[in-house]
């Protein structure tokens, strides 16, 4: 069993366990680490001037964590390299994802041209995406200091969202469920992520 057939060994969603497979994550990469593609699963990687992709898996166990079907409606904060919006695409109804740095947002919008269901979004992430909501689910690919509050309102009653949340070296990583309009909050393990910008991210 070579790594990516590992990998798609402990995913537990059918659904995400198929876009993992059938998505090639060296079409995300820079040519300079595309041979990391599957070797290099529990390390970030290099996509754009100083910025990395979430470790793999870590990503995947995140996607995981939101139980993701079929027609539901996802706001992803942070595009990335848009590889993790791809897998996204493949499983659910509709992906709007807000990325803030321009450069990355040219980057994912040429290599996401194919999917019509993800509406890309150049603008301020932490604030999320007033125009799509509700949302189903929210996943958040960096380290905000308290629970997003944007994007939470943002969601849909029952809707879950996954978000790393704490200092800015280390964090604790949150399964949150929206109940009666109030967070439920299950802590997934420790992580490290990059500080989340913006109104509500980290001030420099």
């Amino acid at each position: 069993m070579d790594e990516r057939e590992y990998l798609a060994s402990r995913i537990t969603n059918p659904l995400l366990r198929e876009a993992f497979l059938k998505v090639d994550r060296k079409d995300f990469l820079p040519e300079g680490v595309k041979h990391l593609a599957y070797e290099s699963v529990d390390e970030p990687l290099p996509i754009w001037e100083g910025a990395t992709t979430t470790a793999l898996s870590l990503g995947l166990f995140m996607l995981d964590s939101l139980e993701l079907s079929p027609g539901l409606r996802v706001l992803e904060v942070g595009t990335g390299s848009g590889y993790y919006t791809a897998l996204l695409a493949e499983v659910v109804g509709e992906v709007v994802s807000v990325e803030i740095s321009e450069g990355l947002y040219r980057i994912a919008r040429e290599r996401l041209s194919k999917y019509q269901n993800v509406r890309l979004v150049l603008g301020d992430g932490s604030l999320g995406y007033e125009e799509g909501k509700p949302y189903d689910r929210v996943i958040v690919w960096a380290a905000s200091p308290t629970l997003p509050c944007r994007p939470f309102e943002q969601l849909k009653e029952g809707g879950i969202m996954v978000v790393p949340i704490g200092g800015e070296r280390r964090q604790r990583l949150y399964k949150v469920r929206k109940m009666e309009g109030r967070p439920v909050m299950t802590e997934l393990g420790e992580v490290v992520f990059v500080k989340m910008r913006g109104v509500y991210g980290f001030y420099d």
